[in-house]
C-alpha cells in the first residue's frame, strides 16, 4: 500500500504535482452514480467542516442505524477504509510516522497511528454510503442479515430513482456527537494484535 502511495504521489505524471486530495478505490469497489458529485462536495465541506480530518470516506461516517439521509454529511472519529481520499500533507505524515515499520495491513496500520497520535483520527463522510463491494458473501459484502448495513450497500443498486445528484441539498451534520470509539477501546498492537489498557 505504501508502495502504491508513493508511486502515486511522487512519480506518476498526472499526480505528481498534485496537492489536493487523491480517491482510491479497490479492484472490488463499485460506486453510485454521484460518487464525483459528493466526493467533491465533501473536499470542500472537509476545509470549513473539519480542517484536522485526516481524509474523506465514501462509505457512511454517520453512525448512527437512524442515519439514512443520502443528503446529510457527517464528521466521524474513525479510520474507514473504504473509498478513502486524501491530500499530499496526510501523505507525507504518513510517511513520517511508523507506517513502515508497523507489522499489519495498511488498515489497520493506519488505525494504529490514528490510536497513536500519529496521524488526526478523525474523517468525514455521507450517511448513505456511495460505495458498495461486489459480491454477495463475505467480509464486507451480505445477502442478509444487518438491515442498516444492508441497506447501505443496496444504495442506488437498482437504478436512478432517489439518487441526490444536486449538491445543494446536502447538507453538513454539524452535531459534534458522532461516531467516537470509546476510551476503553483495546489499542491495536499489529502483530499482536488488539491489547486492552485496563
Amino acid at each position: 500500500w505504501i508502495w502504491l502511495q508513493d508511486m502515486v504521489w511522487n512519480h506518476v505524471n498526472e499526480t505528481k504535482e498534485r496537492n489536493e486530495e487523491i480517491a482510491f478505490l479497490e479492484e472490488d469497489h463499485l460506486v453510485s452514480p454521484d460518487y464525483l458529485v459528493t466526493m467533491q462536495y465533501l473536499i470542500d465541506a472537509k476545509k470549513e467542516k473539519c480542517p484536522k480530518c485526516w481524509g474523506i470516506t465514501m462509505r457512511w461516517a454517520c453512525t448512527r442505524v437512524e442515519d439514512d439521509d443520502k443528503n446529510k454529511m457527517c464528521r466521524s472519529h474513525a479510520v474507514i477504509n473504504t473509498g478513502i481520499a486524501f491530500n499530499r500533507t496526510m501523505y507525507e505524515t504518513i510517511k513520517a510516522s511508523d507506517f513502515d515499520t508497523f507489522m499489519d495491513g495498511w488498515d489497520w496500520s493506519l488505525f494504529h497511528l490514528a490510536q497513536t497520535g500519529q496521524m488526526p483520527d478523525m474523517m468525514i463522510g455521507p450517511a448513505v454510503s456511495r460505495i458498495r463491494n461486489i459480491g454477495t458473501e463475505g467480509a464486507t459484502v451480505t445477502r442478509s442479515g444487518d438491515a442498516f448495513l444492508q441497506n447501505q450497500l443496496e444504495y442506488n443498486s437498482i437504478g436512478y430513482e432517489g439518487l441526490s445528484m444536486d449538491p445543494s441539498q446536502y447538507f453538513f451534520d454539524d452535531d459534534p456527537v458522532q461516531f467516537t470509539p470509546p476510551g476503553w477501546e483495546p489499542l491495536f498492537v499489529g502483530g499482536l494484535g488488539f491489547v486492552t489498557t485496563l
